[in-house]
């Protein structure tokens, strides 16, 4: 009688499987990563997050012309709001003796672009970080301060050629393949001797496959461009305990022209990231996605030369386990061509 009753509840359990696949595998192809999974835990993660803005000019159409590109972008992130799942968390008594408090994060951003074509080009950026990430542990603040080159990234570009429309307007299709390089330290430590958590640091130690496609359109007014990328960063290999989580965006973006030289912008940016692995990484608390909403203005200094900005904000977040999120982030930058 036992016996059935175990075959009995196998079967009832493989049926409510069975049931339950199509929605798993419709979760699995919708995200492109890992289900999320949520701890209690009152630990969390520091995290290490920038401003999640487009400003490839390239997608965008804002440059078009052949010759170099030179972006230099400055961008400020705060992470002081601690979140569990998608609810805020206020952490009080007990608890907040060991807790993450807050990370500071500042990037300059060099990207030097290369257009050797109307459809091929080349593109290498190299951040500079200053971080500033502070805990308490036992009731006693804990903290890290850095300025540190990141990870240089280096990419090649395909468009195919402007396309008439029938309404008057163009439209074009382009990819980018790339990678990542292991250029940044991952083993910085504080005045103590303590090593900053993995996700922390300046640079992740992995080599990371980058991919891209995209799709822009300007509209018959001549005056208006919209546009849509889909972007993959996933790392290739572990790295001395640690393998960050692959990271899949979707940007959407439209731009005009007020006057001849100030252009409102707005984009919605999501992103999904998988939690990171590995013996020195958070699994229980690394990971999550987002949506924010991204208005800017580009303001031509002169034909050659334009000044842009963004204020990004988070519509919805979503974190895995509980971790340190931004409220707000912000992008200012200057880029040229010659």
């Amino acid at each position: 009688m036992q016996q059935e009753k175990v075959l009995l509840n196998h079967d009832k359990t493989m049926k409510y499987n069975n049931h339950l696949m199509p929605l798993k595998m419709a979760a699995l192809i919708w995200s492109a990563v890992e289900l999320l999974s949520y701890s209690e835990q009152a630990q969390a993660s520091c995290g290490s997050s920038f401003c999640l803005v487009n400003t490839d000019w390239a997608v965008q159409g804002a440059w078009m012309e052949r010759g170099y590109r030179y972006d230099l972008r400055f961008e400020t992130v705060r992470q002081d709001q601690l979140m569990r799942g998608s609810k805020k968390v206020n952490l009080t008594g007990f608890e907040a003796r060991d807790a993450e408090q807050d990370t500071d994060s500042r990037r300059w951003l060099l990207n030097v672009d290369h257009g050797i074509n109307e459809n091929w080009g080349v593109s290498a950026a190299i951040p500079f970080i200053d971080r500033r990430h502070q805990h308490a542990e036992a009731g006693q603040p804990v903290s890290w301060n850095f300025r540190q080159i990141g990870d240089a990234r280096i990419t090649a570009r395909y468009q195919t050629g402007l396309q008439d429309t029938k309404d008057g307007g163009a439209a074009v299709v382009g990819a980018h393949v790339g990678i990542k390089l292991a250029t940044g330290k991952f083993d910085i430590a504080n005045l103590t001797g303590t090593k900053a958590e993995r996700s922390l640091q300046p640079g992740t130690g992995t080599n990371d496959l980058l991919a891209s496609v995209y799709y822009r359109r300007v509209l018959s007014d001549i005056a208006t461009t919209w546009f849509v990328q889909a972007n993959l960063e996933a790392p290739l290999q572990e790295r001395d305990g640690f393998k960050p989580g692959r990271k899949i965006g979707i940007d959407l973006g439209i731009r005009t022209l007020w006057t001849s030289s100030l252009s409102p912008m707005l984009q919605l940016n999501f992103q999904h990231r998988a939690s990171d692995s590995g013996i020195y990484a958070e699994p229980a608390d690394s990971g999550g996605r987002s949506l924010s909403i991204s208005p800017g203005l580009s303001y031509k200094i002169t034909p050659q030369t334009h000044a842009y900005g963004f204020v990004q904000v988070p519509v919805y977040q979503q974190v895995t386990g509980q971790q340190l999120s931004p409220k707000w982030a912000a992008t200012v930058g200057i880029q040229s061509h010659f």
